[in-house]
């Protein structure tokens, strides 16, 4: 005679699908990144250095090709955990992100740059280390992500030069911008028009776009005009096929990547159109200028990227014999 006890549904292990188990702290992290980034306009002292855009592109960056490139060693050793612990780590994330939120406001808005001290830099950077291991610690297990890292880890440190290499690149590719922009302003008046708004331009070194009978204009230059977005597309690509290079239909692949190239084309045009309105508009004019030139966007183009290359591998890339 024995006593089965029946387990809950709270601490049954969770067969939750494996790319969900990988994408869902970059998901959670990258929300948490596109709320904390507005507050984060430290320009000098030691804020300056940590909360830099072009260190966060290089850390966000590098984590995705460097889970692009050992996705596979993760998922073979990835095994289900239970959904107590799960949530107990979200809500861990959830209070360590939300003290750092706090604690950026407070430096932002009660220090000058000048004023904060190293040991207010390393505050914040503990915050942020706790924040980004508990959102980890929700998806995959603690041993599970020591082992990754052990048998990975020369695919991190190349992935980081990698990411190093493109931030250098970035402002060159920015400068694309001025070789690509009338285009560009040509198919986001025909959205204005689309939406019954009328367009107003000028052309000068930038172009200036508005919408007639409303004063404001938005001066679109190429550090807004997300040109690095299009760049990280088609790096990601190129990681993409050099690693699964034998299995890569190339013909398919390069229509991946022209379409992809179109469809970011027609989601950043829609971007401006919304910003141009926002600026026309809106009572907060100056709320455009903030969006403009936050990491949403790339955020957000990023996350579309992805989609597109890691949602028709199946088609462009042979299955594994």
């Amino acid at each position: 005679m024995h006593i089965r006890f029946l387990s809950t549904s709270s601490d049954r292990p969770q067969h939750w699908p494996r790319l969900l188990l990988i994408a869902g702290p970059l998901v959670l992290l990258a929300l948490e990144a596109a709320l904390l980034t507005p507050l984060v306009e430290f320009s000098a002292g030691w804020m300056g250095v940590l909360a830099t855009p072009q260190l966060f592109n290089v850390v966000f960056l590098g984590f995705i090709l460097f889970i692009l490139l050992s996705i596979h060693d993760l998922s073979a050793s990835l095994r289900p955990q239970r959904w107590s612990r799960r949530i107990y780590w979200i809500l861990a994330n959830v209070l360590a992100f939300y003290t750092l939120l706090r604690y950026t406001v407070v430096l932002e808005r009660q220090f000058s740059p000048q004023t904060i001290e190293w040991y207010h830099a390393a505050g914040w950077l503990l915050f942020l280390g706790i924040t980004t291991a508990a959102a980890w610690f929700a998806f995959i297990p603690v041993g599970v992500l020591l082992q990754w890292f052990k048998e990975a880890w020369h695919k991190a440190v190349g992935s980081g030069l990698i990411a190093v290499a493109f931030t250098l690149l970035t402002p060159d590719i920015q400068s694309l911008w001025h070789f690509t922009y009338r285009p560009f302003i040509a198919l986001t008046s025909r959205v204005l028009e689309f939406v019954g708004q009328e367009p107003w331009l000028q052309f000068h070194h930038n172009p200036v776009l508005g919408i007639l009978g409303h004063k404001n204009r938005l001066t679109i230059t190429q550090y807004c005009a997300e040109m690095e977005s299009f760049g990280i597309f088609f790096l990601l690509a190129s990681i993409l096929t050099l690693a699964h290079w034998q299995r890569v239909r190339k013909l398919r692949m390069l229509v991946v990547v022209t379409g992809g190239i179109a469809i970011l084309y027609i989601f950043n045009a829609i971007r401006i159109a919304l910003l141009v309105e926002i600026a026309a508009s809106w009572e907060k004019p100056l709320l455009a200028v903030s969006l403009a030139h936050s990491r949403l966007a790339s955020l957000g183009f990023l996350g579309l990227s992805l989609l597109m290359l890691m949602a028709s591998k199946r088609w462009w890339c042979r299955p594994s014999s």
